[in-house]
């Protein structure tokens, strides 16, 4: 059984996959609407049903109430009490109003004495099941029951009827046809099921046309995505309106726009890693073309020159490999890292860069949810630039610090420091602020995209011939304990 239900659910799954979009939401929207109004539906029948049977039980006992005070008193007629008990039954029918689904009934036994004289009327009489059932369970307390004959579904009340002699002369029986009533209940909500189905159907083809229209956006932004290649980046899509489709829209654009310079950014890598690579490899051919291979010195020469320049070669494609992956997820791994400890074993590190004072300016003591690795590796880069340009015995501060908010990690020294003018380009891949010094240009593009994929940025502070300060600044998202 149980692979049979899951069998079904699973073709069920299958074919509404297979079906278009606009299919599955009207299907969904005549689901959730059916469902609805049934059960809308279905609670208002019990509803209506309970106050039926409430009004039944209520008015059954105002009702024999009315004839327990009736007997109780005097004749209306003449002002003394009831001379027999006929007297009673008679005044007690002609007060009762009846209806064709309401009555009473002055019986001995199942033999009627007295009904009302409505013409159209519940006929009590004619059910001697009803009468009998009375006749057995009249009581002096008002007790509202139930009894189901041939002739119908009854709720009713029935109480002795007792002589001025003491003798009980008969009973008194008002009753109630509840299946008649419920019949009419019943018929009522056969109409609302009629009404309900018609309402379903008009609001299926309503809801055809208008999630039709509603979806009417996403033909285009098909199309027009069709007409999108890989050579052809520059076509965006219309926004139109402040809905949702909008929205996806405006993200999709968003997206062309982040792959048109993802693309833009790998044909631009693409040129300038070729114009690199093309001197170092163009100084070994001419190296090799030029080597005297009887020279012992002049081999030794030329296999310095060319270990250099793999040297070189080998640390621009790691450089380019680290750039290419920095857009991945997986370029950086958080975890729970100490502050303190890295700052510590940055300071270590850093200070076998070369002769300097290294000095730790500020240590964050806090626990930080960040890539260690990846964030020593930015702080060593920042490190080694602090080295490149600046002089031996001059002082580099290490630090951090953290807030509720941001980390911060920077190296400050006292170097050559960088114009105005290339304070803004600094970051651009293969630039140098000094073509002379050594390294391919690339890596503070390195640390400012270990910055980004932490969510963060590589902010500067420099001023010509006093110094910079490079300071990566990273969303503390975990908070610092």
């Amino acid at each position: 059984m149980e692979a049979l239900i899951t069998h079904i659910v699973d073709t069920m799954t299958t074919a509404a996959r297979r079906m278009t979009v606009r299919a599955r939401l009207l299907v969904y929207l005549l689901v959730l609407t059916a469902a609805a109004l049934i059960i809308a539906g279905f609670t208002a029948f019990a509803i209506e049903r309970g106050r039926i049977d409430s009004q039944i039980t209520e008015d059954l006992a105002l009702r024999t109430e009315a004839f327990t005070e009736l007997a109780n008193g005097d004749d209306p007629s003449t002002g003394e009490p009831f001379a027999t008990a006929d007297d009673l039954m008679r005044e007690a029918m002609i007060r009762v109003v009846a209806s064709p689904t309401e009555s009473a009934v002055a019986h001995v036994g199942t033999t009627a004495r007295y009904v009302p004289s409505a013409p159209s009327r519940l006929r009590l009489e004619d059910d001697p099941e009803l009468l009998e059932a009375a006749s057995e369970n009249a009581t002096e307390e008002v007790v509202v029951r139930a009894v189901t004959t041939d002739m119908a579904d009854y709720r009713y009340a029935a109480v002795p009827i007792i002589a001025p002699d003491g003798s009980e002369a008969g009973v008194f029986t008002i009753a109630t046809d509840r299946g008649a009533l419920q019949a009419n209940l019943s018929e009522t909500f056969r109409l609302y099921a009629l009404v309900a189905s018609l309402a379903l159907v008009i609001i299926g083809v309503i809801a055809w046309t208008t999630v039709g229209r509603t979806l009417h956006p996403i033909g285009v932004l098909e199309t027009r995505t069709r007409r999108i290649s890989e050579h052809d980046l520059s076509e965006r899509i219309p926004v139109q309106g402040h809905d949702d489709l909008a929205r996806l829209t405006a993200t999709f654009n968003g997206m062309l726009d982040r792959l048109e310079g993802a693309f833009d950014d790998q044909r631009r890598l693409l040129d300038d890693a070729s114009h690199e690579l093309r001197t170092p490899l163009a100084i070994m051919r001419t190296n090799l073309e030029l080597l005297e291979p009887r020279d012992p010195d002049e081999i030794v020469r030329v296999q310095r020159e060319l270990l250099e320049e793999v040297s070189m070669m080998s640390r621009l494609v790691d450089d380019l490999v680290t750039l290419a992956k920095s857009d991945r997820p997986e370029f950086v791994l958080r975890s729970p890292e100490s502050l303190l400890d890295l700052t510590r074993s940055t300071y270590t590190r850093a200070s076998a860069l070369g002769e300097r004072d290294w000095r730790v300016e500020a240590a964050g003591d806090a626990t930080v949810v960040v890539d260690g690795q990846r964030l020593t590796q930015a702080w060593l880069q920042l490190a080694a630039n602090a080295v490149k340009f600046s002089e031996p015995d001059s002082t580099i501060w290490i630090g951090s610090s953290v807030t509720a908010s941001h980390i911060r990690i920077w190296v400050r020294d006292q170097g050559i420091g960088i114009a105005p003018e290339e304070q803004t380009r600094v970051l651009e891949r293969f630039h140098r602020v000094d073509p002379d010094a050594e390294g391919a240009g690339l890596g503070l593009t390195i640390v400012a995209a270990i910055a980004a994929a932490h969510g963060g940025r590589l902010e500067l502070d420099s001023a010509l011939g006093t110094g910079s300060q490079f300071t990566i600044v990273l969303p503390n998202d975990g908070g610092a304990s």
